[in-house]
């Protein structure tokens, strides 16, 4: 019951910003943040109301914004609630800046520091993604059933670069027979990995709000996701100013055999 309560404002507060979202797309000026991300002012607008609705609905629980971070040298936030959750308010503002549409609205609810659900607006396709541990996969409120092929040459993978040449070396065995997608939003290459379009996914540069919601996706699809290196996404315990990246694979049965013949997990 008590996340049922959540879901229902979950999908109220990111439909509540989808005009506002729609409305500013390719129309507003950005500028880069100190971690040489791009940042625009519909990305701090979407986040503090998204933030207010959550927040004034459950003010019990923790909420993470990548809009409203510790302010660097300010101690981590500490997440001690069971209830957490996690916003990108504009994952792909790179895209989202530059009129390709490849963009979306990310939210995450987190129970005891593990993804339970996840919402995603794709503004492409104009549609409402969610799922999670116990809900099923969805596309506007349709259920959705990733279908599991076997991975062979005709099957899509993602990736996210600029990557270092030691990475692109370890994935030449799948960019040299693959069919490749790079969608700029990490979010996006999830949710379109837990509904079937991609088959595989690997990306060494993310944070967790580009994750959260898509990694409850994943769940729902029954398709996995491995962290990869020292960092660790799940359970989240604290935010601070500076996260640290994550590095993961993600997809079929059959890719992350893959994955894991070619020394990538």
């Amino acid at each position: 019951m008590e996340i049922e309560k959540r879901i229902r404002i979950a999908r109220e507060a990111v439909s509540g910003v989808v005009p506002f979202f729609d409305g500013h797309f390719s129309k507003v000026e950005s500028h880069w943040k100190r971690d040489d991300t791009r940042v625009t002012e519909a990305d701090f607008e979407i986040s503090k109301r998204i933030t207010s609705f959550i927040t004034s609905a459950f003010p019990q629980d923790d909420f993470c914004s990548e809009e409203d971070l510790p302010l660097p040298g300010e101690p981590s936030r500490e997440l001690r609630s069971r209830f957490a959750w996690v916003l990108d308010p504009i994952d792909g503002t790179n895209n989202f800046a530059r009129g390709i549409p490849l963009c979306a609205i990310s939210l995450a609810l987190l129970e005891n520091g593990f993804p339970v659900y996840g919402i995603i607006y794709d503004y492409a396709q104009k549609a409402f993604l969610e799922g999670g541990k116990s809900v099923p996969l969805a596309k506007n409120g349709v259920p959705v059933e990733a279908e599991e092929s076997p991975f062979n040459h005709h099957s899509l993978v993602s990736f996210h670069f600029p990557m270092k040449p030691a990475e692109l070396a370890a994935l030449a065995p799948l960019m040299t027979v693959n069919a490749l997608r790079c969608q700029g939003s990490a979010a996006l290459n999830l949710a379109y990995n837990a509904l079937g379009a991609i088959d595989g996914s690997v990306d060494y540069n993310t944070k967790i709000w580009d994750i959260a919601a898509a990694a409850a996706m994943l769940e729902s699809a029954g398709r996995e996701i491995v962290f990869c290196g020292e960092n660790r996404a799940f359970p989240l315990r604290e935010v601070a100013s500076r996260m640290p990246n994550l590095r993961w694979v993600a997809g079929t049965r059959g890719f992350m055999e893959k994955a894991r013949s070619f020394g990538l997990i």
